[in-house]
């Protein structure tokens, strides 16, 4: 089973003890980042593996490497040499792990680490998305067959991801070795180390005043809350959610793995941050995926690749859950149902012959909002930026509609017994802002604001300043997510919903 391994970048060693005793019972390992600590510490480190209580790793990572140590080579291994030269007869009380970069070969330092039991880590920190020579840089780095490797790579795109994941895949399972993608773009691979072979997993204390060692980690709580990281296993079932690099703050991992435990399904649920569909899915065939969630800006694209489509998908032109079969992928779209049912929970009874409504943006979720108005029988418009978008999307249903332009006022002053945001401006990772800046509330309007992330937009706080009911997306995604729920497992979603809320 892999190893959680807490990095600890506190400025001083009193801070780093203090937040190992927060997270302690979450992981199974620390890494000392003597980089991050203020230059009267660094010196000092000699005795943190026996405060720790723990196997440490000690790193002194350079600023070339991603690191933050900016004093002189000569400096950095006296730093090294000091914390190994005084090690006691009990190994326990040393330092496990000495993290030394791939060019970094140092005899006499490399032969103190032996003798006092501290195991070198071979590293290799590429920051600009996985080399053409992966397999050369990999031979460098298992070169003397008993130092441990370790590859970490900054996943510029979902394709370094992929290649990470196809290259270790066909390596030797009896081989150690430590794999990361970092970034946002290798956010799953800190997850599912298993599908790399990394026989641990680095994690960063996501506090205030706190700096992760790398981009990507995820906090312990959250890997083992919502991830139970320690407790997957290698035949578990993968799902997980495809979309932006937002993705990574969507609350359906909480949600969708919550329902696997309750209903003792082996099963992990994932974001896939993507930047192109063709390689998510290639590496939803590698790993594989047995179904998956669809966000922005995929849910009209995907369309191209279902084998079999649900009449919601047919209808609404978009899909938000596919679903791996015999004969292929099979699509559907549950936002219809969930904005219905959080619909109806905020507004009440709809009555179609009087409501008008305006639908902001042209989007895969708009497009389920609107084949839900127009079967509610609701007279309503759509304005969006685009406005060939927002034209095709109306004569649908034969809304009237309009572009960002000076008639979307006169448009929404005539349609604004309810306004649907559906747009992604203002959700937490997305584009900041407020969608709707050109338009004042009167008070008498209700706003259903399809982000659930933060809890309040700018645009839910202007409206509920001037009077207005408003309402987050929350509802709309416990219940979609529960219809996806049924069609990932087959299963009824347990009546744990009411318990999430956003934070």
């Amino acid at each position: 089973m892999p190893s959680l391994c807490l990095s600890l970048t506190g400025s001083t060693i009193a801070r780093n003890l203090e937040l190992l005793e927060r997270y302690r019972h979450l992981v199974d390992m620390v890494e000392l980042r003597v980089d991050f600590l203020e230059p009267q510490d660094q010196f000092y480190v000699r005795r943190f593996p026996a405060l720790a209580g723990l196997p440490t790793i000690l790193t002194v990572r350079r600023k070339s490497d991603g690191g933050q140590f900016v004093g002189g080579e000569a400096v950095r291994l006296v730093i090294m040499a000091k914390a190994l030269a005084f090690a006691e007869s009990d190994a326990t009380r040393n330092f496990a792990y000495i993290d030394l970069e791939s060019d970094l070969h140092v005899p006499s330092l490399q032969e103190a680490a032996r003798t006092f039991g501290t195991r070198v880590i071979r590293s290799r920190h590429i920051l600009d998305g996985v080399p053409a020579d992966l397999p050369a840089v990999w031979r460098e780095l298992t070169a003397t067959g008993f130092e441990l490797p370790k590859l970490s790579v900054f996943a510029c795109s979902l394709q370094d991801t992929l290649q990470l994941y196809e290259f270790f895949r066909n390596r030797p399972r009896g081989e150690e070795r430590i794999v990361a993608a970092m970034g946002d773009f290798g956010f799953s691979s800190r997850i599912l180390t298993q599908l790399t072979g990394s026989i641990l997993s680095y994690t960063s204390a996501l506090e205030a005043g706190m700096t992760i060692s790398a981009p990507g980690q995820v906090d312990p709580r959250v890997l083992d809350e919502v991830y139970r990281f320690r407790d997957i296993q290698s035949d578990w079932q993968i799902f997980g959610i495809l979309g932006g690099p937002a993705v990574c703050n969507s609350l359906s991992p909480l949600i969708h793995n919550a329902g696997f435990v309750a209903c003792g399904i082996p099963a992990i649920y994932t974001p896939f941050p993507a930047d192109n569909l063709d390689t998510f899915m290639r590496l939803a065939d590698l790993l594989p995926l047995q179904g998956f969630s669809v966000t922005v800006p995929y849910k009209e694209k995907v369309c191209s690749r279902l084998t079999t489509r649900s009449l919601e998908v047919e209808s609404i032109g978009a899909c938000n859950t596919m679903v791996r079969t015999d004969d292929g992928w099979a699509g559907y779209n549950t936002d219809a149902y969930g904005f219905k049912r959080a619909l109806q929970d905020f507004y009440g009874p709809i009555d179609g012959t009087t409501l008008r409504a305006s639908i902001i943006g042209a989007g895969g979720a708009a497009r389920a909002v609107a084949y839900v108005l127009a079967s509610l029988g609701v007279k309503a418009c759509i304005i969006n930026r685009n406005m060939h978008k927002a034209k095709q999307l109306a004569e649908r249903y034969g809304f009237a509609w309009s572009g960002l332009t000076e008639r979307a006022v006169h448009l929404l002053e005539k349609y604004n017994d309810l306004i649907i945001q559906t747009t992604s401006v203002g959700m937490t990772g997305g584009a900041a802002g407020d969608p709707l800046e050109w338009y004042d509330f009167q008070g008498h309007e209700a706003l259903f604001e399809a982000i659930y992330n933060p809890v309040e937009t700018q645009v839910m706080a202007r409206a509920r300043a001037a009077g207005c009911r408003a309402v987050n997306g929350l509802g709309m995604l416990k219940a979609q997510a529960a219809a996806q729920f049924a069609l990932f497992t087959g299963r009824e979603f347990p009546d744990i919903l009411p318990d999430f809320a956003v934070t």
